[in-house]
């Protein structure tokens, strides 16, 4: 083959934002690559340290990188991916037989919200131990799918997914998550504040 010749097509390079296949390696190591900021929040919102969220964020992509052989290309890779490092993180509580920890949520937060304006931002630090206590006080699997679904944009179906669910009961973990939520703060809102 001659040096100006295009490879074949399955050596050509990908359209940006297409899904792996079957065992194409080459977009499932870009897929994996890719995952690691959005994992690594996510896992923040679970551990609340972003030194552990990044050790398991690092574990769980080295795990799907291992098991790669596994991946067939009819799930979305970051489904897949996420599917790994929830069992990771699960596997690793039970390691140490101790629940998630929510010291410092109130940085997670600052990242999934818009800057604050100047009376907002005094108001931060009530605010932000009263979201603290609230998620403290969800069940996991509630505070999981909520995390998925704000933190990550992931779709009712991803997350039905990556828990190992039906999607109703992905819907209504992430409803009933916010309801409690909003009920725990209804003290900060505007018209309470009047």
């Amino acid at each position: 083959m001659a040096k100006d010749e295009p490879h074949s097509e399955r050596e050509a390079p990908e359209a940006v934002g297409e899904k792996p296949t079957g065992r194409d390696e080459l977009s499932l190591r870009r897929a994996i690559a890719e995952a690691f900021d959005p994992l690594r929040r996510f896992m923040y919102l679970q551990c609340g340290a972003w030194h552990e969220a990044e050790d398991v964020a690092q574990e769980a992509l080295l795990r799907a990188w291992r098991s790669r052989e596994s991946f067939d290309g009819r799930a979305d890779p970051r489904t897949w991916i996420f599917a790994i490092a929830r069992n990771h993180w699960r596997d690793r509580l039970r390691r140490l037989d101790s629940g998630p920890r929510i010291q410092g949520m109130s940085d997670a937060l600052k990242l999934m919200e818009p800057a604050p304006g100047p009376a907002a931002a005094a108001g931060r630090g009530e605010i932000g131990q009263a979201v603290r206590a609230a998620m403290a006080r969800l069940p996991s699997e509630q505070r999981e799918a909520l995390a998925l679904r704000e933190s990550q944009g992931l779709t009712f179906r991803e997350i039905a997914a990556v828990s190992g669910v039906p999607v109703p009961t992905a819907k209504s973990r992430v409803r009933y998550a916010l309801l409690k939520l909003a009920e725990e703060l209804k003290n900060f809102r505007p018209e309470a504040q009047s």
